[in-house]
């Protein structure tokens, strides 16, 4: 159980840090659409990552 905590733990870190990126690059980018675009990726890619399989 040891190992399946930690990979637990690591997909939602990894999970939160593109949530987290995404918005950052959204809100830096002047140009709104590539910036919902990334955006938007990241949090299905995040999201992703903290649906279990």
């Amino acid at each position: 159980m040891g190992k399946q905590a930690d990979n637990h733990s690591r997909r939602n870190i990894a999970a939160g840090l593109c949530i987290a990126i995404g918005l950052i690059i959204g809100i830096l980018i002047k140009r709104v659409h590539i910036g919902l675009m990334i955006g938007l990726g990241l949090g299905l890619l995040g999201g992703g990552l903290l649906r279990r399989r």
